[in-house]
């Protein structure tokens, strides 16, 4: 049911329950504290008094019962000689507190004794009826006093004076608090709830204007971009993900609508030759020459199914099942394997060098790289002007595999921008001797599925390409 609530409400309760517990328990504690302070003050006042008591007897002196707690004296025996303070109208409850010993040290005080005080009668019952109070005792001589109007009085021997420790002002003080807190800590726990709900609320404010833009970002309004807060805190972090993640879907936009555009380009060509040239024959059906005619539309369907293939493999490119089967392969292997299969082709011009003499393996498709440094062939035979150079070597990174060529190489300012599909730097060449322009993004795409990549590095003449794999 809380799953319900919003993050708002539930912070604001669980800061509100959290402040009634913790006031709730520091309440409970500060009663306690305050009572027994109060009831340690009035047991330590009432052992004071007990002695000063026991001070006055022993010199036949009487002390105002207006300033004295409640308190009763014993003879030896036990029996109550008088009671003083509030209790004159009350009668003690038995049994009575043990009497001082016989021969009681001096200073002897016992504490913690306990005397319940009962009513005379029902009329003369008030606070002190019926309840049980800690008793603090002080024993000492009565002697003889000697007056000289009248007999000698006798020696009454050893008292014990009790005074009972109320627990009155303790009792008052939790009277007077327990209205505060009962009042306060409710208050208080709300106020903490609504301070939560205001801090969460201010807190949660970036995250709906976060929230509001994204909503306001369509497909084609991929420009925009959620406000950033000034927090540096993780709503900020997140709204700067969240700007990054939007950057990567423009750009994906963006080279996606270019995509489809040079495809639409590139297939155009061959479909209009194709058009035009069955067009022409049919037209004129005695002037064609049918095996002429038809050797050109099998090359320009040739060159459609290779585009087509191209855009199948790049559009599949996220796919991992799409690189193929993942083995060892012998890097060095496939080159001279392509080298052979080249080198028919091209007769001796360019010169095709092979540099590849230890076996080189790498995990993934042979398939796919054979496919990647047939592209790079491709393109090298197209740049060459006399040599081409194919080489691999182990380094400490992993392998690597060079294809060089002595063309007139890569201008530095483009040397990332010919791994985009249909890039082209010589745009007066025709589409047919400059190929599509997807060869390069196919190598890379490949290579990146390896775990690799593949760059041009710096070279003094001609173009030099270097795929670089992991080891396997």
């Amino acid at each position: 049911m809380l799953g319900r609530l919003s993050t708002r409400i539930r912070t604001s309760l669980a800061a509100g329950l959290a402040a009634l517990l913790l006031l709730g328990v520091g309440a409970w504690w500060l009663r306690g504290h305050m009572y027994d302070a109060q009831l340690a003050a009035a047991e330590s006042e009432a052992q004071y008094q007990a002695r000063e008591i026991g001070r006055a007897f022993t010199l036949g002196q009487q002390l105002p019962d207006s300033d004295l707690m409640p308190y009763l004296v014993l003879d030896k025996d036990g029996r109550l000689l008088t009671l003083g303070g509030p209790l004159t109208t009350q009668r003690l409850a038995a049994p009575l507190p043990p009497v001082a010993p016989a021969l009681a040290p001096a200073g002897w005080q016992p504490e913690g004794e306990r005397i319940t005080v009962g009513p005379a009668s029902p009329a003369a019952a008030n606070r002190y009826s019926g309840r049980t109070f800690a008793a603090m005792g002080s024993w000492s001589m009565y002697y003889r006093v000697t007056d000289t109007t009248g007999p000698t009085t006798p020696p009454l021997g050893p008292v014990t004076v009790y005074v009972l420790a109320t627990p009155f002002a303790a009792e008052a003080a939790l009277h007077t608090i327990d209205p505060v807190l009962r009042a306060g800590v409710p208050a208080a726990a709300l106020l903490v709830a609504l301070i939560a709900w205001v801090a969460t609320s201010r807190a949660l404010r970036p995250v709906e204007a976060i929230r509001a833009e994204l909503a306001e970002i369509g497909e084609h309004r991929l420009d925009r971009r959620v406000p950033v807060p000034r927090s540096g805190d993780e709503i900020a972090r997140m709204a700067t993900t969240t700007n990054a993640t939007l950057d990567r879907l423009e750009r994906s936009s963006v080279q996606q609508q270019r995509f489809v555009a040079d495809a639409s380009h590139e297939l155009r060509s061959p479909i209009a030759a194709l058009r035009t040239n069955l067009e022409v024959s049919l037209a004129h059906p005695e002037r064609t020459d049918w095996p002429a005619a038809t050797q050109e539309a099998l090359t320009s369907v040739e060159r459609l199914q290779q585009l087509t293939e191209d855009l199948l493999f790049l559009a599949r490119g996220a796919h991992p099942a799409a690189a193929g089967p993942d083995t060892t392969v012998d890097l060095s292997a496939v080159l001279r394997e392509l080298a052979d299969q080249y080198r028919p082709v091209i007769g001796g011009r360019p010169v095709l060098v092979v540099d590849a003499p230890d076996p080189l393996p790498v995990r993934g498709s042979r398939l796919r790289l054979h496919r990647l440094v047939r592209n790079l062939l491709d393109n090298a035979r197209r740049h060459a002007t006399s040599e081409i150079v194919l080489a691999t070597r182990r380094t400490a990174h992993g392998c690597v595999l060079e294809v060089r060529d002595d063309g007139p190489g890569v201008p530095p300012q483009d040397r990332e921008r010919i791994f985009e599909p249909f890039t082209r730097l010589d745009e007066a060449r025709s589409r047919d001797a400059g190929g599509s322009g997807l060869g390069l993004a196919i190598a890379a795409d490949i290579a990146t599925r390896h775990g690799g990549t593949l760059r041009v590095a710096p070279s003094p003449r001609g173009a030099r390409f270097l795929l670089e794999l992991p080891d396997p």
